[in-house]
Order: structure tokens, then C-alpha cells, then sequence
């Protein structure tokens, strides 16, 4: 069955906005409603630049937290912003690893959210899920998943890092990954579904 999907391609991101709130995805990809900015989100590319400028070049800009520069020295060289791409019954998936090591078979990506990641979060992550069985299917062993997280705060409606970090290794399992295989395919029938309606509404909605 071909799906009818606003893009392309659909992301991690897309289907977790989708299965979480329905109507921001909607308002976001069905009508075309910027996303509207926020300190969390600008802080975020703010370090992801950072990150990859350091990966590929050893540069440490002046925003980079200095108390992680040792802690980054394992990354430098490696394959940073690395793109995936998985199709699944046709549809088609997109998304970048932060950070690829080939040579320990390691999918690496970096979180700085409020809320802190355990083990338990890793093992429920569909990102990395799919970005496993991304890497796997280009290899010969399911990669180990780790995830860097540092912790932040806000204050003044700033966000800063409070120098706390600590890093989260999991090995997912090939039901695991299958799992979330599925998951992702299920939601973007669920899109398509939803698009069809909006494109056959799509006067009387505008009026």
C-alpha cells in the first residue's frame, strides 16, 4: 500500500510529534505552521554546531563547555552528522547520528535536556532504535547505542549547563528494533489516513 505523507521522507521526530500531539503535527505539516522558537531548541543547535565543528576540526568555539572538552577528545575525527536512510514497506526514513564510530560499531548521540536520561530511557528510545537498525543493516553486528547527556538548567530563562555529565551504553535487541520498525510504519499509515482527510477537506477547511 503507498502511503500518502506530507514529505518525503518522514523522520524519528516527525512520528514521536505525531504520536504525542496529533494536532501539532497536523498544524506543523498539514498547514504549514512555523514551529515557534525556544530556548531549548536554540540552545540545542547552538551545541550541535558546536559539537561538530570540534568532531571534524578540533575547533572549540566560545559556546562549547569547556568542563566537556576532555570528554570529547574520543569523538575528534570521527564521522559526525552521519545521514541515515531506512525504507520501510516503501516509506521512507530519514535522520542524522550525531556521531558514528565505525570503528567500535558505536551509534553516539549527544541530549541536553532538563530532564535527565536513564538506562531505561535509552532502552524506550525509538530514535535510537531506528537509528541501530539503520547502522545495522549497512553492517554485519547490531551496534551499541550510547547516548552523551549533559545536564542543564535555566535560569533567567537562559539555559546553561550545570557541568554534571555522564554517558549511557544499551545493545538493542533485534525484536527491539523490529519493534520500533513496526511502531514507525503504523504511525505513518495513521499520517497518511489523516493527510488523505485533510487533502480532500481542504477547501471547506480554508473555506
Amino acid at each position: 500500500m503507498k502511503l500518502n505523507l506530507p514529505k518525503k521522507y518522514i523522520s524519528i521526530s516527525q512520528v514521536n510529534l505525531f504520536l504525542q500531539d496529533s494536532k501539532k503535527y497536523m498544524d506543523r505539516y498539514f498547514h504549514l505552521i512555523p514551529e515557534e522558537p525556544s530556548i531549548y531548541m536554540e540552545f540545542g543547535k547552538t551545541f550541535a554546531t558546536d559539537c561538530e565543528a570540534f568532531i571534524k576540526d578540533g575547533i572549540v568555539n566560545e559556546t562549547f563547555p569547556t568542563f566537556y572538552v576532555d570528554k570529547m577528545q574520543p569523538f575528534k575525527g570521527k564521522e559526525s552528522e552521519k545521514e541515515i536512510a531506512l525504507s520501510i514497506n516503501g516509506v521512507q526514513v530519514k535522520g542524522f547520528i550525531d556521531v558514528w564510530d565505525a570503528e567500535n560499531n558505536k551509534v553516539i548521540d549527544f541530549k541536553t535536556s532538563g530532564k535527565s536520561w536513564t538506562e531505561q530511557t535509552l532502552q524506550d528510545s525509538l530514535q535510537m532504535r531506528i537509528y541501530s537498525m539503520a547502522m545495522f543493516t549497512n553492517g554485519q553486528e547490531i551496534p551499541v547505542s550510547q547516548i552523551n547527556y549533559l545536564e542543564t538548567k535555566v535560569v533567567n530563562n537562559k539555559v546553561e549547563f550545570t557541568g554534571k555529565s555522564y554517558e549511557l551504553n544499551y545493545q538493542f535487541s533485534m525484536n527491539e528494533m523490529l519493534q520500533a520498525i513496526d511502531l514507525v510504519y503504523e504511525t505513518a499509515v495513521e499520517i497518511s489516513k489523516e493527510y488523505d482527510y485533510f487533502l480532500m477537506n481542504k477547501d471547506k477547511i480554508y473555506g
